[in-house]
């Protein structure tokens, strides 16, 4: 913000209207008035009313010089933090709302630094004597984006409550209304001079209303003031700190901005905007601490889940009953029961390298332990357990330990509660768009609402985290259908091209 008068002169031209027509009202009224104002501002230069000395206008230009440097710093560490967040895969909807604050203060750093610039290339234009066409552009651009600093404060304010909870968008519009108006009259304030204007000498000079510019800041920080407090119990304490900050101390800043011609007001709003990036990657970095802490617990669940799933597997009643099935083939045809070992070991092989297994495997690879369970079944249930394949397609792939849970499910409260037993089917089709699998029985059916409460916990355990892997690995869905008396059918739906 300005306060000072510079060594600038007006055009030759414009000086001879003034001579030629200055004392005339009637012919040229605005150019009367336009004269008088330059010849009191005259009077008072020369009494030593408002001359900037130059250890203040190089003050001022070294201060706002290192200000600009140091906004520029900021600019690129947002932008670096974007960058960075673009290459995190999962973002949460919380995070996704931060990463709008973010784009929003690169916006407002952005308008700062112009700010500081042409304030900078202002002073040095005073100095130097650039001509009035240059420096009246530059305090425009200066005090245009003034405003604009103003109005996105407001918004960052909005968008933050916004994080936690509704607001509405009233008051937001009205700063955007009146820093609209107050553009168009900085812009034409050179032709008016009511905010400022450039005298004979083409010293800066602050017109009769000048002090509405300042009123106009200090009523759009007081609003956003107010809004922060009654908002402040659901902001984090950080932000309300910071945004607070950046309303009270340039507030403050101006009666020393007023008095002394300084540009303590540009100095003080950056001394605030460092303390909100600060505040910012103080949050992404708590943020990031955050992630690591979800992600050490997924590990942790998933571990878990693993070792569920192989517990799930490891079924009392299946390795009783395979163990005796197997010393009583070793008395009956010693062949079979060594042909049984074998595939007993294979079978309990597998479920220890499940564990580990975090990738899908071809389907015909997860068919072959399927396969080898029903034979050690077979060996418990006889001529009671009949095995049926019908499969179509074989060429794709499954998560390890994925299709068995649902064969155990068919054999133990499917054909081995029936009487005279029962028929397991395994099916494959392909159409256009999916694969589907399918288990089959022909046992005694099951209420799919009370499935929970019929199985024995481990097996509904198994059941659940086949589903949740076919769902989170290869993008499938099951579906279940059973009716009591007629069977159960468990149907896989895996889509072409959802593998993981």
């Amino acid at each position: 913000m300005k306060g000072s008068s510079v060594q600038v002169r007006f055009p030759a031209s414009f000086l001879y209207r003034c001579a030629y027509k200055g004392s005339s009202r009637k012919k040229d009224p605005f150019l009367f008035t336009k004269c008088q104002m330059i010849h009191n501002n005259y009077t008072d230069n020369k009494n030593g009313g408002i001359f900037m000395s130059g250890e203040i206008a190089f003050a001022n230009t070294a201060l706002e010089s290192f200000a600009a440097l140091v906004t520029f710093v900021l600019l690129f560490a947002c932008i670096a933090k974007i960058k960075m967040q673009r290459g995190i895969k999962h973002v949460t909807s919380k995070e996704a709302k931060r990463n709008t604050l973010d784009y929003i203060l690169i916006i407002w750093l952005v308008i700062h630094m112009i700010v500081l610039t042409a304030d900078v290339l202002s002073w040095t234009a005073m100095d130097f004597g650039k001509n009035e066409v240059w420096l009246l552009f530059m305090l425009n651009l200066t005090f245009t984006c003034l405003s604009l600093e103003c109005m996105v404060y407001t918004y960052y304010v909005k968008e933050t409550i916004y994080q936690h909870e509704k607001i509405g968008n009233t008051y937001v519009y009205l700063v955007m209304l009146s820093t609209v108006i107050a553009i168009i009259l900085w812009i034409t304030s050179d032709i008016s001079g009511k905010f400022y204007y450039l005298d004979t000498q083409g010293n800066y000079t602050q017109g009769s209303i000048y002090w509405l510019c300042q009123f106009y800041c200090i009523i759009v920080m007081c609003g956003n003031i107010v809004i922060l407090l009654k908002h402040r119990k659901a902001l984090v304490r950080h932000d309300v700190l910071s945004l607070l900050m950046y309303g009270l101390i340039p507030i403050a800043s101006i009666p020393a901005q007023m008095l002394w011609k300084s540009t303590t007001f540009n100095l003080a709003t950056t001394l605030v905007l460092i303390y909100i990036c600060i505040s910012v990657h103080m949050a992404q970095y708590d943020w990031i601490v955050e992630q690591e802490k979800i992600l050490i617990q997924q590990e942790h669940e998933l571990s878990m889940n693993q070792m569920q799933m192989m517990i799930a597997q490891i079924q009392p009643h299946f390795l009783y009953n395979s163990l005796t099935a197997l010393a009583q083939l070793c008395s009956k045809d010693p062949k079979e029961a060594k042909k049984a070992i074998i595939n007993f070991a294979d079978y309990w092989r597998n479920h220890i390298n499940a564990i580990d297994k975090k990738e899908s495997i071809p389907f015909e690879e997860e068919l072959k332990y399927v396969k080898i369970y029903l034979y050690l079944e077979q060996l418990r249930f006889g001529d009671d357990l009949h095995v049926e394949y019908d499969l179509q397609k074989t060429d794709f792939k499954v998560p390890m330990l994925s299709v068995q849970p649902f064969v155990e499910n068919a054999i133990n409260w499917g054909v081995g509660q029936k009487e005279d037993g029962g028929t397991v089917r395994i099916t494959t089709r392909e159409n256009e768009e999916q694969i589907e699998l399918c288990v089959i029985d022909d046992g005694v059916g099951f209420d799919i609402s009370k499935m929970e409460e019929q199985s024995d916990g481990r097996q509904h355990i198994g059941v659940r985290n086949a589903r949740i892997r076919f769902q989170k690995m290869c993008n499938g869905t099951v579906d279940i259908y059973s009716e009591k008396g007629k069977g159960t059918k468990i149907r896989i739906n895996l889509p072409k091209g959802g593998q993981s």
